[in-house]
């Protein structure tokens, strides 16, 4: 039979940042030589980013955007692509395998269990034939025989089951494939009287109909077919056929419904009403004549459902959204293509029939029939190399389900004999393509044979630049890196040669294990961990566990597993341990417990005491009884009055004491539970918490949508401070468009209790994108970025209100290019709002200073989004800003898809024309929710956690492909913040108006941001890996707000002498707050050299001259020469001063 050419094109995964489409926004000429365009012509220049490898298929999806995909070859003539987009409906992935049947060497065949009835999942289906791919095939007859429903035809075995009732198969005849309208043809004839055959194996008959059953049929009583057993038709009968002649004739019920027992070479007739009236009037050794098949001549067939696509062109069939597989052929029969879609997956909601019919128009498919789907969808390949298929897709019942058969592909190519080598890591970890110098990465050598399975290789091993290589045998090697930069690793055998490209990345900065915190509730529980590293960029790679040290307590026992992976078993039935892993001089800590046990928060016996609040809402809270009759609390809410966040709760009794941080938990809590009486609303129920660090949180719960009782868990963060304090339980109404009156009972909150442990502490990164000692006042363009003032226009005198128009005065002063308003600039979206936001900014800034407003979440919090539009235009925008690209995106609803979808295309298209545009030199990119919040509660970033990777992945990409600098600017967190992820610099930017959300330790103080970017350092190259090519091109200066500011010095020391000095500020009436990062600051003095302990500038400082040597990184000030020096500090344009007198040194003796 024919089959595919060999594809030997090897591919990794990579980031689309092109698509067809963008968002129809117009421009706004904002300040001479800064234009804003949402939308420019389409790109006509080659592209410079990589695409992803589709393989040649068409993937794109028209109005889809964020495309990844890899291609790989399974066998000659066979394959598969694994794809992810997403759609304006949702995320979607799956995979195509493509069949070309031109190959000589390709097969396709139709297996099941060994019989038609029975089942079994695919993989077992096709285990020890040797098939290199397979997926599932016919609809069957479910939670019964599970007989396949259509027409289906092996290629060894015939017919294995056919149906009269005609449905579209995909069939093979003469080595071509087609899609046809299959069904059974057959006749008994008796006497030469013919009556109609109305199906071969199949489940079911119709009324009055004779079917005939062979071997194949199985054990499953054949009962079924008629009926049984619940319906069995009132009159049956069954004919046992040897050789033409009849074995035996019964009718009576008990003999259908016992397990059926064919032997090989008879054939039993059954039938139903007429037809079983039929059957009765034959006697034991009287002739008959059975004749069957189908109505088309065909060596193979599998059934499906809908045709999809009829000659070109797609039908109107349609389902919903679900797991799918589909089968299709070109036009001259040549090319199989073969469609699965994940679904109820995280990320992938799967697709309607519609879907799947425009994805296969766009794979040049002439005709195209839907198999099976849902939770029978399965895709088994044999990755190159390997010798057993293995599950690809994801079964959407979260494993295999039993099937009735499935359609097989398998390769003669010669076997066995090397025919070629591929090197690879080991590691099938994302970034297994990086090492860190000093550190090692194993890479394997696979031989493969014509089949492309694998066979024994023995070669050598070499390396370019940037690496050693040392092999450990004739198939494995470990590579070192040396320096920075991308190398390759090479391997040669009998004439065979393969290469891979590594990345040595930057030196190690710290270890980010996968969990912090590793709770095995049961004893007999393990958990599997496993130990990235990160260097100053972000850039990160699995860490090998031969790199590793491992450390820790009795309690625990840590073995290695595999190469890249650690598994912890616990020693006792209920304790805890620290596990400290060291890697490259860089350690971090995992805690560990052992066993739990549940503590009573609050059973609400004292609901009396318990007090009602509200934001935007109306209610009552009554005391009840829950279940059991156990105490219990009633919150009877009105979501009615506003269209804003609205909230009902109930407050702990402790809170009506004045200062009080409410009801302390014992114990370091892993989760709360409570039992809710549900309303089926859709309300958002948290409790909030103060933490151990002094801040406010909340735990989240699902949203309400079932009704009566149940027991809701509330996770607590890993990384959170202990101990926690109950201050309120809440319930939320976020949805603007969404109001209602609800009721909901609470009762029994607990929690949910582990050994203490020490938390461990998260790695200090104090990202130098954020000026600690200096300004950005000399970079060459300068963009201020306030956020989160939130104001009412019915309180135009409250703090709010003072903050922002504080802030802008600020703004004002420093004379930037540019504003960004980054979002929540306003707090509840009225047209109110917007009319005094803007007169607010033309009170404060007029005509003097371009701005951009980005929408956050409070711009559509109490309306619609058609409310700023109003005010302020389009809510996407591309500004040029000379050489810098400024991208900005509506994040409102809380991630890009739900706030218009149309708008990652337009990320993308202006990622390709920056990455194609010569005088762009780097890009920013604003939007109002960070794609990860630092703070450990995670409550402020993207709700679509694959989105924002998808995003983070979009602006690695650019920033690796094409060499040009990127960042990205959010707000919404209520803490200002600034790390790296794969070369991009992150910043968060703090408050501008309301109170902060974290500590000043994590952030947490009011003020803004000044980025100063200099374009003629934004080309750094492809290889960069040093924070310095970040910085040079980007950094930022945090303006915190300032009503007074003191420096702590001594005014006395002598020579020699180290002590701790700093500063502090004081802003909003009382928040005291530490001059250090991520706040800026200017330090200076008369007498006084000013080091940066980071950058190993302070040793050779030692000698310089002056009184005073002072480093802000670490708070050091060591005199070094008698005198009198003055030490100085300015935050925000607010100075301090202190004179200090450094004595000689006393003589020794």
């Amino acid at each position: 039979m024919p089959t595919p050419s060999v594809h030997r094109e090897r591919s990794r995964r990579s980031s689309a940042l092109l698509m067809a489409s963008a968002l129809a926004v117009g421009s706004l000429v904002l300040a001479d030589g800064v234009e804003a365009s949402a939308a420019p012509p389409p790109v006509t220049t080659a592209r410079v980013v990589a695409a992803p490898d589709t393989g040649g298929l068409d993937l794109a999806g028209g109005d889809s955007s964020l495309l990844t995909a890899e291609t790989e070859s399974l066998a000659p003539g066979l394959a598969l692509t694994d794809f992810r987009r997403l759609q304006p409906a949702g995320w979607v992935a799956g995979h195509v395998m493509r069949a070309d049947l031109t190959t000589p060497t390709l097969e396709l065949e139709v297996l099941d269990s060994g019989t038609v009835t029975g089942g079994a999942t695919v993989t077992e289906q096709i285990e020890g034939t040797g098939a290199v791919a397979a997926i599932n095939g016919d609809y069957f007859d479910m939670n019964a025989s599970v007989a396949p429903v259509g027409t289906n035809v092996s290629a060894g075995d015939g017919v294995r089951t056919a149906s009269t009732a005609p449905r579209p198969a995909f069939t093979m005849a003469d080595g071509l494939a087609a899609v046809q309208e299959l069904m059974a043809e057959g006749t008994l004839s008796i006497d030469g009287v013919e009556t109609a055959i109305r199906g071969i194996n199949t489940p079911a008959l119709p009324t009055g109909g004779i079917g005939w059953y062979t071997s194949a049929w199985g054990e499953h009583p054949l009962s079924r077919p008629l009926g049984g057993p619940g319906s069995l038709a009132a009159s049956v009968a069954m004919v046992v056929v040897a050789d033409g002649v009849v074995q035996s004739v019964t009718t009576d019920p008990a003999a259908l419904s016992a397990p059926a027992s064919i032997a090989e070479g008879t054939g039993v007739l059954i039938g139903r009403d007429a037809g079983a009236a039929t059957l009765a009037a034959l006697a034991p050794g009287q002739p008959v004549e059975v004749e069957v098949g189908v109505n088309a001549d065909v060596d193979l067939a599998v059934s499906g459902a809908q045709r999809l696509i009829v000659d070109g062109a797609q039908t109107d069939a349609d389902q919903v959204e679900a797991a799918r597989t589909a089968i299709g052929v070109n036009r001259d029969g040549t090319e199989v293509t073969i469609v699965t879609i994940d679904g109820r997956a995280g990320d992938s909601r799967g697709m309607t029939l519609q879907e799947l019919g425009d994805l296969m128009l766009d794979l040049d498919v002439h005709n195209a029939v839907n198999l099976d789907g849902g939770g029978s969808t399965t895709l088994a390949a044999r990755a190159a190399g390997t010798t057993e298929a293995a599950i690809v897709n994801r079964p959407s019942d979260g494993s295999e389900r039993v099937v009735a058969n499935s359609l097989a592909f398998f390769s003669t190519a010669p076997a066995g004999e090397l025919a070629d080598v591929r090197i690879a890591p080991a590691s099938d970890l994302p970034d297994a393509d990086a090492v860190f110098p000093r550190l090692g990465r194993t890479v394997t050598a696979t031989g493969l044979d014509a089949n492309l399975a694998g066979v024994p290789v023995d070669g050598k091993f070499s390396g370019n630049r940037g690496i050693d290589v040392d092999a450990v045998d004739g198939s494995t090697a470990i590579v070192r890196g040396t320096r920075p930069g991308e190398s390759t690793v090479r391997f040669q055998t009998r004439g065979h040669t393969d290469a891979t490209d590594l990345r040595v990345l930057g030196d190690l900065e710290r270890l980010r294990p996968s969990r912090t915190v590793v709770a095995l509730p049961d004893p007999g529980q393990t958990a599997e961990l496993r130990i990235t590293g990160l260097d100053a960029d972000g850039h990160e790679a699995p860490i090998e566990t031969t790199d590793l040290t491992v450390e820790h307590g009795d309690d625990v026992t840590v073995t290695a597993e595999g190469r890249d992976g650690f598994r912890i078993a616990p020693n006792v039935d209920s304790g805890s341990a620290t596990v400290t892993f060291t890697a490259g001089g860089r350690s971090v800590d995992v805690a560990v417990t052992i066993g739990y046990r549940t503590l009573s928060v609050a059973d609400f016996s004292d609901g009396a005491a318990w007090k009602p609040a509200a934001d935007r809402a109306t209610g009552t809270l009554t005391t009840t009884t829950g279940p059991g009759g156990v105490p219990a609390l009633a919150l009877d809410y009105d979501f009615t009055t506003s269209t804003g966040t609205r909230g009902y709760y109930a407050v702990a009794p402790e809170m009506s004491t004045p200062g009080s941080l409410g009801r302390e938990l014992e114990g370091q809590p892993q989760a709360l539970t409570m039992w809710i009486n549900g309303d089926g609303s859709g309300a958002w129920p948290r409790i909030q918490m103060k933490n151990g660090a002094g801040t406010t949180i909340n735990l989240d719960g699902p949203n309400v949508t079932w009704t009566g009782w149940q027991q809701v868990r509330f996770p607590v963060p890993a990384g959170t401070p202990y101990p926690l304090h109950l201050q309120r339980v809440r319930l939320l109404e976020t949805r603007s468009a969404v109001q209602y009156h609800g009721h909901v009972e609470i009762a029994g909150l607990e929690s949910v209790v582990a050994p203490d442990v020490a938390q461990p502490a998260a790695p200090v990164v104090h990202d130098p994108v954020i000026v600690t000692d200096g300004t950005v006042a000399d970079r060459p363009q300068r963009i201020a970025v306030m956020s989160d003032a939130q104001f009412v226009a019915r309180a135009p005198e409250s703090g709010a209100v003072e903050g922002a128009r504080r802030t802008l005065q600020e703004i004002l002063a420093t004379e930037p290019d540019l504003l960004v308003i980054n979002g929540d600039f306003v707090d509840e979206a009225s047209e109110a709002d917007f009319a005094f936001a803007k007169r607010i900014l033309d009170d404060e800034i007029g005509d003097r200073l371009p701005y951009v407003y980005v929408p956050g979440n409070h711009e559509i919090m109490g309306g619609p989004i058609e409310n700023f539009e109003a005010a302020f235009g389009d809510t996407a925008r591309s500004v040029d800003l000379g050489r810098t690209r400024i991208i900005t995106l509506n994040s409102a609803a809380g991630s890009f898809r739900a706030s218009d979808p149309a708008q990652l295309a337009f990320l993308e298209r202006e990622l390709a024309d920056a990455a194609a545009d010569g005088d762009t030199s780097g890009v920013l990119v604003f939007a109002h929710h960070p794609a990860d919040d630092p703070l450990p509660s995670k409550a402020s970033q993207l709700a679509d956690r694959v989105e924002a990777a998808a995003f983070t992945d979009a602006l690695g990409a650019f920033r690796a492909e094409t060499g040009k600098s990127i960042a990205v600017v959010n707000g919404h967190v209520g803490v200002f913040h600034a790390d790296a992820v794969d070369g991009v610099s992150r910043l968060v930017n703090g408050n501008s108006g309301k109170g902060p959300a974290g500590t000043p330790e994590t952030g947490g103080f009011t003020g803004w941001t000044m980025l100063g970017v200099d374009p003629a350092h934004g080309k750094v190259g492809r290889g960069a890996t040093a924070d310095a090519d970040r910085t040079r091109w980007l950094t930022a200066e945090v303006h915190a707000r300032v009503d007074a500011i003191e420096l702590d010095a001594p005014s006395v020391m002598v020579v020699g002498e180290t002590v701790a000095a700093g500063a502090n500020i004081e802003q909003d009436g009382g928040r005291t707050v530490p001059v250090g990062w991520p706040m800026s600051a200017d330090w200076s003095g008369k007498g006084v050299t000013i080091v940066d302990g980071r950058t190993g500038t302070a040793e050779r400082a030692v000698a310089a001259s002056g009184v005073l040597r002072f480093d802000p990184a670490t708070g050091e000030l060591t005199a070094i020469a008698p005198g009198t020096g003055t030490l100085e500090v300015v935050v925000n344009g607010e100075r301090a001063t202190v004179d200090v007198r450094v004595a000689a040194a006393t003589p020794a003796g």
